[in-house]
């Protein structure tokens, strides 16, 4: 059986970013085993819903290594058929069995989908909008899922925001469900925000966990952010915060996924009537 490996280190969303690429590699080589290197809890995801059929670090790699004549590295390495990959030194793994094809994931045009970017500078084709799953049916009373944290603050929406959008769906009878990351339960846990009733709280889960609680939701309110992406590629709809960054490039590229901008890249400018609508769509 043929042998893939896929190597890309980053976060939550980068990783989920790669959806494209793992799919044309596997049109393009049918039967053969992808397997993908990066940050193990992320990679998981891909691995637990069929995206690839092996995760692992990519510390277990030795890239570090492999530019300075590590002769195991490079035989571990070279077992593979193919390798598409987010570091130079594996130009040096390859060979007559071993094709090697490098990206560079900091590459953004602007106006321009970075998942369609990844797939133009490695000549593959997929498309854009195919989740990792199919859709869990749910009922009415499933809830709806806030996640008010972001790798960065000036992505965040403001905690105001987030409670009178709180205050509107439990005016109406919904269930909430609040996402808690470790960047937020270390700067400002919304555990401790005067939620309107009861949420329940979505902590310490492993990316996995989090994919399956994710799952049973009935929609989802987010920022720029990993979570949110995982949130899209579970196929739940999706509405998702955008401040600063350019969300022709960085937003979830899904039919079910609908992008709310701030003005002039101030997140705090999205009003929570926009999200609540955006919700109903």
């Amino acid at each position: 059986m043929p042998r893939i490996l896929v190597v890309r280190r980053g976060g939550l969303g980068d990783t989920l970013l790669m959806l494209p690429v793992l799919r044309a590699l596997r049109r393009e080589h049918p039967g053969a085993a992808i397997e993908f290197a990066g940050v193990r809890e992320f990679v998981d995801v891909l691995a637990r819903f069929g995206a690839v059929d092996r995760a692992f670090s990519a510390e277990d790699l030795r890239l570090w290594s492999v530019p300075g004549g590590d002769d195991e590295a490079l035989r571990r390495l070279r077992m593979f058929d193919r390798i598409v990959g987010d570091d130079p030194a594996l130009r040096t793994v390859s060979s007559a069995t071993t094709a090697v094809n490098v990206f560079d994931p900091r590459l953004v045009v602007p106006g321009w989908p970075h998942g369609q970017t990844l797939l133009d500078q490695l000549h593959l084709e997929a498309a854009l909008d195919e989740p990792l799953c199919e859709r869990v049916v749910v009922g009415t009373s499933a809830p709806i899922a806030l996640a008010p944290g972001s790798g960065g603050r000036h992505k965040c929406w403001p905690r105001a925001c987030w409670l009178e959008l709180a205050g509107h769906l439990r005016a109406c009878g919904e269930e909430i469900a609040v996402v808690v990351g470790p960047a937020e339960g270390e700067r400002d846990d919304p555990r401790r925000w005067p939620w309107p009733g009861s949420p329940r709280f979505l902590a310490d889960l492993s990316a996995t966990e989090l994919a399956e609680s994710l799952r049973r939701c009935r929609s989802f309110v987010g920022n720029d952010s990993g979570v949110t992406h995982l949130a899209a590629v579970m196929n739940v709809p999706t509405v998702a915060i955008f401040g600063p960054t350019d969300p022709t490039v960085w937003a979830p590229p899904f039919p079910w996924s609908s992008v709310l901008a701030g003005d002039q890249g101030e997140v705090a400018s999205v009003g929570t009537a926009d999200v609540r609508a955006a919700l109903h769509r």
